[in-house]
């Protein structure tokens, strides 16, 4: 698809340039994301790594690339998470989503709160004892979460409420997206019941199906909270 040339540039930025040298991407992986960028940013794509191979052909001195560097070039951009890989066809064909620069950028590690503060220090607790209060608090403080949103869960619905904090944020966002409610306000939700008749039976099916994993919702989740520290929350570091 024909693109505004320095639309497309534009794309790049020196924080690219960081992220090749922080992974060390040899100058293959580089100059293919680069082209990768062109065809679409956080969305699926379905590009033809020969036809790459061909323009770089007609501007690289020593010509196209060989087959196994090309190949160790992609293989590249999806170990360092530049792109997420879809579905593969072929060696050269595949269908991709390219992230974002934002979405790669180191996370800031949230500050946890300490539920041994409540615990005798003198009395040792079992690793069963402990689990299981780390869990039944996780399970009151998600529970507390989705009653905040009028979203509301008996205590047995772990499939709901033991899970991490962050995955709940993301449901409650998807929630809120879906339903006519979408107003934020200094980066936090607001409440509003529109069209979504059954919220709990939404929530269960977004978690179950993890909503926020497909690229257009969270393309609109990242246009949201993309420059905002609860970004952050919502997608904490993993790695």
């Amino acid at each position: 698809m024909p693109q505004n040339r320095n639309t497309s540039i534009s794309h790049w930025t020196y924080k690219h340039d960081e992220y090749c040298l922080k992974n060390s991407l040899p100058p293959a992986a580089k100059l293919l994301w680069q082209w990768l960028l062109k065809k679409g940013i956080n969305t699926e794509v379905e590009p033809d790594l020969k036809e790459f191979n061909k323009w770089v052909a007609k501007h690289r001195s020593s010509g196209a690339y060989c087959r196994n560097t090309l190949k160790d070039a992609f293989n590249k951009l999806v170990e360092c998470r530049a792109i997420n890989l879809v579905r593969k066809y072929t060696w050269n064909i595949v269908k991709i989503v390219t992230r974002p620069i934002e979405y790669l950028k180191p996370k800031k590690k949230l500050r946890k709160r300490n539920i041994f503060d409540t615990l005798d220090a003198s009395k040792p607790q079992s690793s069963d004892h402990v689990s299981y209060q780390q869990q039944q608090l996780r399970i009151t403080e998600n529970k507390l979460t989705f009653s905040r949103y009028g979203i509301h869960f008996d205590d047995d619905e772990l499939e709901v409420l033991d899970r991490p904090r962050n995955e709940v944020m993301l449901a409650i966002v998807c929630y809120q997206m879906a339903d006519e409610g979408r107003v934020t306000q200094s980066n936090q939700i607001k409440v509003f019941r529109g069209k979504v008749k059954n919220p709990e039976g939404w929530i269960r099916t977004c978690l179950r199906k993890r909503y926020w994993d497909k690229p257009r919702t969270y393309e609109q989740i990242f246009y949201k909270y993309g420059n905002s520290d609860f970004i952050d929350e919502l997608f904490p570091d993993t790695q």
